[in-house]
C-alpha cells in the first residue's frame, strides 16, 4: 500500500510540475527566436543540473527534501514569469531538476534494482507537458491555480512515508574498462531515443485527438515497459520493442496508429535503461536517475541545428538500429559483469 501511496504522490507531482513548467513556457509571449533560445535554456537547465543535485541529495540524504524544495521553486517560477521572465524560466529548470532528482530517488527505491516503479514515476511528465503546453498556449496559464496544487503536493510529499533509500556502495568486482563500456553504451542507447523523439515530425499531431491518444501511448509504453520487463525479461522485451518501433516509426510515421503503437514501444525501453544504470551505480540514486537525464539532453543537442530538425525514414532506421545494438550489447554487459555479480533481487536478464 506504502508503495502505491508514493507513486500516486509523486507520480500525480510530477505531471504537476511538468505542466507548470510547461504553462510558463507556452505563455510567454516573446519573439519566435526567444522563444527558442528560452526553451533550450530551460531545458539545459531542466536536464543538465540533475546529475549535480544528485550527488549532493546522495551524499546527504536528502530526496524527500530535493522533491519540495523543487515544488516550491516552481511555484515562485509561476508567480514572476511576467515580471522576470529569464528569471523565471531559470527557476523553473532549477525546480523541475529539483524534483526530479528526489522523486526518481524515491522511486527507484519503491522496486529495489527493478524496472517497474521508476517507470510508473516517470510515465506521468508527458501528461504533464501535454496539459501544461495546451493551457498555456491557449491563454489559460492562472499562476495561482498552479501554487496551490504545488503546496498541496508538498504537504503530501512531507507526511507521506517514503522507502528507505539504499546508500550502500558496492565496490566494483568487474573489470573498470567493461563496467565503462557497459555505462557508455546504455547512455549512447538513451541519447539516440532522445535524439529520434525529437527529430521525428508527425504531421497529424496538430489533430487534438490524435495527440492526445500519442500521449496516452508514450505514458502507457513507460508504464507498463518497467512492468514488463521485469516479468519476462529486460533484454527479451526491450530489444523486441526497439526492433519493431524501429520500422513503425521510420517508415508509417504519416498512418497515425501505426506510429503511435511505435512510439509506445518506443518508449518502453525507457525504465529498463534508467534502472540499469542505476544499479551500476548503487548506493548513488539520485546521481544515476541524473545521469540518465543527462544523456536525454545531449541526445537532444543535435535537433537544435536545422540540418537535423527533420531526418527522412532510412536515416531514422539506422539511427535507432545503432541504439538498439547499443542497448542489447550494454544490458549484455550489464548482466554478465554486473557490479552487484550473483545478486538474486536482480530481474532475469530476458535471453
Amino acid at each position: 500500500m506504502n508503495k502505491i501511496s508514493n507513486l500516486l504522490v509523486y507520480g500525480s507531482t510530477h505531471a504537476l510540475v511538468d505542466a507548470t513548467c510547461a504553462g510558463i513556457i507556452f505563455s510567454m509571449t516573446v519573439s519566435t527566436e526567444q522563444f527558442f533560445n528560452l526553451v533550450v535554456l530551460y531545458n539545459l537547465l531542466a536536464f543538465g543540473l540533475q546529475a549535480l543535485i544528485g550527488l549532493v541529495s546522495d551524499r546527504y540524504d536528502l530526496p524527500r527534501q530535493f522533491a519540495m524544495i523543487g515544488c516550491a521553486i516552481v511555484a515562485i517560477a509561476s508567480t514572476i514569469f511576467h515580471e522576470a521572465l529569464i528569471l523565471a524560466i531559470c527557476l523553473a529548470g532549477l525546480g523541475n531538476a529539483c524534483f526530479h532528482v528526489g522523486g526518481g530517488c524515491i522511486s527507484l527505491n519503491l522496486t529495489p534494482k527493478r524496472a517497474s516503479a521508476p517507470g510508473i514515476f516517470v510515465a506521468p511528465g508527458a501528461l504533464g507537458l501535454l496539459i501544461g503546453t495546451k493551457i498555456g498556449t491557449l491563454g489559460y496559464f492562472i499562476s495561482w491555480h498552479f501554487v496551490l496544487l504545488l503546496l498541496f503536493s508538498c504537504v503530501l510529499i512531507l507526511y507521506i512515508e517514503i522507502p528507505k533509500i539504499d546508500y550502500a556502495r558496492q565496490g566494483k568486482k568487474v573489470n573498470p574498462s567493461i563496467f565503462e563500456v557497459a555505462v557508455l553504451l546504455l547512455l549512447l542507447s538513451i541519447a539516440i531515443r532522445s535524439l529520434v523523439g525529437l527529430a521525428l515530425v508527425f504531421p497529424w499531431k496538430s489533430n487534438t485527438t490524435l495527440l492526445v491518444i500519442l500521449t496516452l501511448g508514450v505514458v502507457l509504453g513507460k508504464s507498463l515497459g518497467g512492468i514488463m520487463a521485469d516479468r519476462y525479461g529486460w533484454i527479451r522485451v526491450s530489444v523486441i520493442a526497439m526492433l519493431i518501433s524501429s520500422f513503425l516509426m521510420s517508415f508509417e510515421p504519416n498512418i497515425p496508429y501505426l506510429a503511435i503503437v511505435g512510439l509506445f514501444l518506443f518508449n518502453m525501453v525507457m525504465p529498463v535503461t534508467l534502472v540499469a544504470i542505476s544499479n551500476m551505480f548503487s548506493g548513488r540514486p539520485g546521481f544515476s536517475f541524473g545521469l540518465n537525464c543527462l544523456a536525454l539532453i545531449i541526445g537532444s543537442l543535435p535537433t537544435f541545428v536545422y540540418i537535423f530538425k527533420e531526418i527522412n525514414s532510412s536515416l531514422v532506421f539506422i539511427i535507432i538500429m545503432v541504439s538498439t545494438i547499443s542497448l542489447l550489447v550494454g544490458l549484455s554487459l550489464y548482466f554478465r559483469f554486473n557490479v552487484i555479480i550473483k545478486d538474486k533481487t536482480l530481474p532475469d536478464s530476458g535471453h
